[in-house]
C-alpha cells in the first residue's frame, strides 16, 4: 500500500501519476473509481434540430472541466 494521496491529486496530476506509475494498480483503480462515480448525461437527442450547438456546448464544458 503506498502512501500516495489520490483524492488530494487533480485529474490530469493523477492520470498523469498512473502513466509514471503503471505498476501502481491503486491509483489506477482510484482514477477509474473517480470517472466511473461522475454521471453521464446525454446532452443531444437524434432529432433534435439544435443538435451542432449543443454538441459545442458540451464540449466546451469538457475542456473547461478538464483543467
Amino acid at each position: 500500500m503506498s502512501n500516495v494521496n489520490y483524492a488530494a491529486m487533480s485529474d490530469r496530476e493523477l492520470k498523469q501519476y498512473i502513466l509514471t506509475h503503471r505498476d501502481d494498480r491503486e491509483a489506477f483503480y482510484a482514477y477509474m473509481d473517480r470517472r466511473h462515480s461522475r454521471p453521464r448525461k446525454v446532452t443531444i437527442k437524434l432529432d433534435d434540430p439544435a443538435w451542432q450547438e449543443k454538441m459545442i456546448s458540451a464540449i466546451g464544458v469538457q475542456l473547461k472541466s478538464a483543467n
